[in-house]
């Protein structure tokens, strides 16, 4: 029993490191995406005491990057330079390492040690998990806190079998880690399914439960403290603003070569319900797929115990709930990734702990050979998905399992992966080539306007695909990317398709920007028409 903590220990330290290699390497070789740069300007804001920008979303990862910042000044000064890309993704990698062992603790809590610590080396490894961790939006910083606030209400469900006082304790920091899980992303549905859980699971715990008062006082301290801003009458302001949809400057989401409808919470021609199976089914590690698949076997099978309740609850009911959502993007579905590791841990043990019980059933040699084969069996799996993520890093979001490599190339099905890419590359090449006045026009234009500040062109206008379509008289340099394709600019890239691409940038051998140089009067109409008087600069090569 002691050397089996031992290799427990051993193998969540070497999950820590290596899963903090991953996330924290090569920080910068994206430019920042769309949404850093609402994160970006809000921190900003916050500098000048605006604490209600970009109130669609809690302040809680905001007010870490507002710190990262700050100490990346103060590093500044001591002449040490942290690009903008790392000070801005860096609390995420910080909390998204954190959560290897919280989520291992939790998972441990609910199952066993070894079913924790093989879900926190599937999860330090998983390269689609590792992708989300290396971003700049609030999904890694929720699931942190909810996996601390799992484990520490199942800590507080075990210390009250001996001892009540020291179980209501667990259950107010349970209530705490609840506040600022909604602190981190507005989701109260993962609170609402741990409730169902423990109600479908034990109707009455009787005393072992928390004491009402302090656990609901904790959770609106925690969350008030980390999110101060919804107290601001502003806030609301804009979060009413944000709900009429008059923060929309397009609509719909690319998906598969298809564009679909996104604006409205359900709807039939929303992203398809099978989004978030193929993307489990392409993207996730074969032998990690397999293992899940196996452990499917033990969930029927246990579903009255503690942890297989959970399990099947989260899967279930997130499953049908985010599948039937018409809007849907990969990071959303960081939630089913991890519930995949745990299910794939679930059926890896029971794996090993098969093979130990025929095990006592053989002579020596023949138990040499299956305890041989076990340890095998139990590398070959943690090890899969440390062999993806080494080889596709740092360009994680494009990992693609066998299944997928062979159906698409990679960001064809996904345009996001592509997570704008190229386009802090584009606007260097637009800063140097660009004559006075000419105007970028791109459905990123938070990232164009960044890049073109620091890259001193203050004097470009950026414009909007969308909303004006290719229509300035003068020099126009368009970005056009897939992950942007929308209902509004779809004729006006239709009408570039037939120009030739000035230059083109890719990410892991898939194009994530075309950028076309056009010169002349009037060249594209926002419904696609060409002027007869558009002429192109010419081509100045390719990268």
């Amino acid at each position: 029993m002691p050397t089996s903590r031992l290799v427990r220990s051993i193998l969540l330290v070497l999950a820590l490191v290596i899963g903090f290699s991953f996330r924290a390497a090569s920080l910068d070789t994206y430019g920042f995406s769309e949404d850093e740069t609402a994160k970006l300007r809000a921190v900003e804001a916050y500098g000048h005491g605006r604490f209600s920008a970009n109130a669609e979303h809690p302040m809680l990862m905001k007010l870490a990057i507002w710190g990262a910042a700050g100490m990346a000044g103060r590093l500044d000064q001591a002449g040490i330079h942290v690009p903008p890309e790392v000070v801005l993704r860096a609390p995420n990698v910080i909390a998204g390492t954190f959560s290897i062992a919280v989520i291992g603790a939790a998972v441990g809590a609910l199952f066993s040690g070894w079913v924790g610590v093989t879900t926190a080396v599937l999860v330090a490894f998983d390269p689609n998990v590792i992708a989300i961790n290396r971003i700049g939006k609030e999904d890694t910083f929720l699931l942190l806190f909810f996996y601390l606030a799992v484990w520490c209400y199942e800590r507080a469900k075990h210390a009250g079998l001996t001892d009540l006082a020291r179980a209501k304790r667990w259950y107010t920091a349970a209530g705490a880690a609840f506040g600022l899980m909604l602190a981190s992303k507005y989701l109260p549905h993962l609170l609402g399914l741990y409730a169902l859980f423990n109600v479908v699971h034990l109707r009455d715990a009787g005393p072992n439960s928390p004491d009402k008062r302090k656990y609901y006082a904790a959770m609106m301290v925690a969350f008030i403290v980390t999110n101060f801003a919804i107290l601001l009458p502003s806030t609301w302001v804009y979060c009413l603003d944000y709900l009429r949809g008059h923060q929309l400057t397009h609509h719909g989401f690319q998906y598969d070569g298809h564009l679909y409808v996104t604006d409205v919470p359900i709807s039939l021609s929303g992203v398809p319900m099978t989004y978030y199976l193929d993307m489990i089914v392409t993207k996730v590690p074969l032998l990690v797929l397999c293992a899940a698949a196996i452990g499917l076997v033990p969930l029927v099978r246990k579903r009255r115990e503690r942890g297989y309740t959970w399990l099947g609850v989260f899967l279930l009911f997130q499953a049908i709930g985010y599948s039937v959502a018409a809007a849907k993007f990969q990071r959303y579905g960081l939630p089913l990734l991890i519930l995949v590791d745990v299910l794939a841990a679930v059926g890896l043990v029971s794996m090993i702990e098969w093979l130990a019980e025929r095990r006592r059933e053989m002579d020596v040699a023949n138990a040499l050979g299956a305890r041989v084969a076990a340890a095998g069996l139990y590398a070959a799996v943690i090890l899969a998905p440390l062999v993806a993520a080494s080889s596709i890093r740092p360009f994680y979001s494009l990992h693609q399992n066998v299944i997928g490599a062979r159906l698409a190339p990679p960001a064809a099905v996904f345009p996001e992966e592509a997570y704008d890419y190229g386009v802090r590359e584009a606007v260097a090449e637009i800063a140097r080539d660009a004559g006075p006045d000419a105007a970028v026009i791109t459905d990123a234009p938070g990232v164009v306007t960044h890049y073109l500040m620091r890259d001193s062109r203050p004097d470009l206008r950026v414009m909007n695909l969308s909303q004006a379509g290719v229509t300035h008289r003068g020099e126009q340099w368009v970005l056009v990317q897939a992950e942007h394709r929308s209902f509004e600019n779809v004729a006006s890239v239709a009408s570039l398709r037939a120009l030739p691409v000035w230059r083109e940038y890719r990410v892991g051998g898939a194009v994530s920007v075309q950028l076309y140089h056009l010169m002349g009067q009037n060249v594209l109409a926002r419904r696609g028409t060409t002027s007869p008087d558009a002429r192109l600069a010419p081509p100045m090569g390719s990268s």
